[in-house]
């Protein structure tokens, strides 16, 4: 009795798309894609199925090969094993016997006498597909794609605001903008400003550092009037008792030198510029006179006066001719 190798044959079809039967014929592998059948609502996955050419009979050594390795056997014991096998196939199928191989396909032949291989429709031999089963799908029923494109998605309508809301907001909106419109400024803003600007960092610095300085002996002088006035006023004629002096103490202020407020139209690094402005304020009338700044810089003073109120109204005129003039209160 004629062993059976189907189990070899279908260990080969998985890796190989031929597989040949000597003296018998060719199984054959072809591709089918994944496919839906709509009417009866079945999916089916990639396949590789299996068909029968019984023309090509001639020994490519693949079968008998996995067969020797496989069992244990030489090449000559595979191949007799493998004519066997082919042999009594042959004979089955010439006395009209229905041979079935399993997972592989049916051989039957018809009144011609000619052989029909019928493969199994459910053995796929495609690897990639493994664990990969055709099911059933019911079709959806009263569906049509073209009733959902038509129709269009209902929009919640947009809520106007009311004519009483848009008078309410305007009604506490207006006077917010008008009352923002009418703030006093800061009258920080129109206060004269002692240099109106200068390219020179060092000078800049002086300007601000002089600026403290004015501030500060402005703001002493008024708190004084102010006390002055104030007691002044608080005193009633009426009610004057007699008040005993005291001797005060003798204290010893030393005598500070007192200030001068020169209006620098330039500070120099060089001598040379220093003389050069010196020259332009003889020109113009002015009594010019050089003194010695921080840093090594030579200051140029057009005039020079005794009080601040004087130096600033001469900054005026002087600013016309050289607009770089500013004021700086030295001893």
């Amino acid at each position: 009795m004629a062993r059976d190798i189907n189990a070899y044959i279908r260990e080969l079809l998985f890796g190989h798309d031929c597989v040949i039967v000597p003296g018998f014929g060719a199984f054959i592998g072809n591709f089918t894609p994944a496919r839906i059948d709509r009417e009866e609502g079945m999916f089916y996955p990639p396949a590789k199925k299996i068909t029968f050419n019984r023309h090509l009979t001639t020994n490519d050594g693949l079968l008998i090969g996995h067969l020797s390795v496989r069992k244990g056997l030489s090449y000559g014991e595979a191949r007799e094993i493998v004519t066997e096998y082919a042999d009594v196939l042959r004979r089955r199928i010439s006395v009209r016997e229905q041979v079935s191989l399993e997972h592989i396909g049916t051989f039957s032949t018809n009144r011609e006498g000619t052989i029909i291989f019928e493969p199994d429709m459910d053995a796929n031999y495609l690897l990639t597909s493994y664990g990969l089963d055709s099911y059933h799908r019911r079709p959806v029923a009263d569906f049509d794609i073209r009733k959902r494109v038509l129709e269009l998605p209902e929009k919640p309508s947009v809520r106007q605001p009311s004519v009483k809301r848009l008078l309410t907001r305007a009604a506490v909106i207006i006077p917010l903008l008008v009352t923002m419109a009418l703030v006093p400024f800061n009258n920080k803003i129109f206060k004269g400003k002692v240099a109106e600007s200068t390219l020179n960092p060092l000078a800049t610095a002086e300007l601000e550092f002089n600026r403290a300085q004015i501030n500060g002996e402005a703001g002493a002088a008024k708190i004084d009037s102010e006390v002055t006035v104030s007691s002044e006023a608080n005193v009633d004629p009426a009610v004057i008792e007699p008040v005993v002096k005291e001797e005060p103490e003798t204290v010893f202020i030393p005598a500070q030198p007192a200030f001068r407020y020169m209006l620098i139209t330039g500070s120099f690094q060089t001598e040379s510029n220093a003389l050069t402005m010196v020259e332009k304020l003889r020109s113009k009338g002015y009594n010019p006179e050089v003194a010695a700044g921080p840093g090594g810089f030579l200051r140029v003073s057009a005039v020079t006066f005794e009080s601040f109120a004087e130096a600033k109204t001469a900054l005026a005129s002087l600013n016309t001719v050289f607009p770089e003039t500013w004021i700086c209160k030295s001893r």
